[in-house]
């Protein structure tokens, strides 16, 4: 059974141009705008997030007793 992921919606202020551009190539690789930015955004993070950031903790004060 196929995974569902939840998706929110993201605005996106930019230049007309820039847009315009980008909403042709995409349309040319048969791609979305929204798969695209997204791919962009997680290899952002992948560069750019502070090790152990997003690790979770058990900061449980009964945690080794």
């Amino acid at each position: 059974m196929p995974r569902i992921t939840r998706t929110e919606r993201l605005t996106l202020s930019m230049d007309k141009d820039l847009k315009r551009r980008f909403d042709i190539v995409c349309s040319w690789k048969e791609v979305s705008m929204s798969q695209v930015a997204g791919e962009l955004i997680e290899k952002w993070l992948e560069e750019n997030t502070p090790p152990g950031l997003f690790e979770l903790e058990d900061k449980s004060p009964t945690q080794g007793k």
